[in-house]
């Protein structure tokens, strides 16, 4: 059987790719996203990965942090001495009480991993469950139109770089019949660094694989989430809190019914 995608992208070496989305990062959006739904405790942050957001969520109240990667919880245990409550789960079947949560928190587009609509309801459906009623999902995605438009019928836009001691190389391309932005990923050690860039997971020979996240229009997603029992609330379009369509992210907040 064929690993999903994500079950290579999510691995130890994670953190050095995307090492320039940091701890500022990370506090613009928890930020932008106070400013528009309370975030009520007990948090959850799905798809934590290694706990930049999480981190900072502790510091307010009551969270917890769910993400299937182990390096990835490995890291963030190492946050704060394992003082970060962490599960290892999958996010379309969460182990969590119906109705326990004040927010549940989708960041840096911890979404869209599945191969239709239909598996990505699932944990839509799942968030909706352990959602207290007049609890809020919290949803920050990419502009799905500004991406759509940057890709559509466009050569792939590569990118390369150095990440600590790996050389990375990036290919997206917009694949319109599945509806998905991908990823090529190239990683191979810089020249006299192998043995560094194998403690990070990346082997002498290199990896290759392949990132992809479906692109659903915001009223597609706004139909998800109306099918689960949740209504949006409010938006913006970036993390300094522009106005949709006039920044590069969708951050979206839902709240569950008032009544279960």
């Amino acid at each position: 059987m064929i690993d999903a995608w994500y079950e290579t992208a999510f691995g130890p070496f994670y953190p050095l790719i995307y090492g320039h989305r940091d701890d500022a990062e990370a506090s613009r959006c928890l930020e932008q996203l106070g400013r528009m739904v309370p975030l009520a405790e007990p948090l959850l942050d799905l798809g934590c990965g290694e706990g930049r957001h999480l981190e900072q969520l502790a510091e307010r109240g009551a969270a917890v942090g769910l993400d299937l990667s182990a390096p990835l919880l490995a890291r963030a245990r190492g946050r704060k001495e394992s003082r970060l409550n962490l599960v290892r789960g999958d996010m379309r079947r969460l182990p969590l009480a119906d109705a326990s949560l004040g927010t549940v928190l989708s960041l840096f587009t911890a979404f869209g991993y599945f191969d239709d609509a239909a598996a990505n309801a699932q944990p839509v459906g799942e968030v909706a469950r352990v959602l207290r009623p007049g609890g809020h999902w919290c949803l920050d995605y990419f502009d799905a139109d500004r991406v759509r438009n940057e890709l559509a019928g466009t050569k792939p836009a590569v990118r390369r770089r150095d990440a600590g001691p790996l050389v990375v190389a990036e290919e997206r391309t917009y694949d319109d019949l599945r509806r998905k932005v991908c990823k090529m990923v190239t990683l191979a050690p810089r020249t006299g660094h192998v043995d560094e860039a194998a403690a990070w997971g990346c082997p002498r020979k290199g990896l290759r694989y392949v990132e992809e996240v479906m692109v659903f229009s915001l009223e597609e997603l706004d139909n998800m989430a109306r099918a689960a029992g949740l209504h949006r609330v409010a938006a913006a379009g970036s993390y300094d809190g522009d106005p949709l369509g006039a920044g590069d992210r969708w951050l979206l907040a839902y709240r569950r019914s008032d009544t279960a």
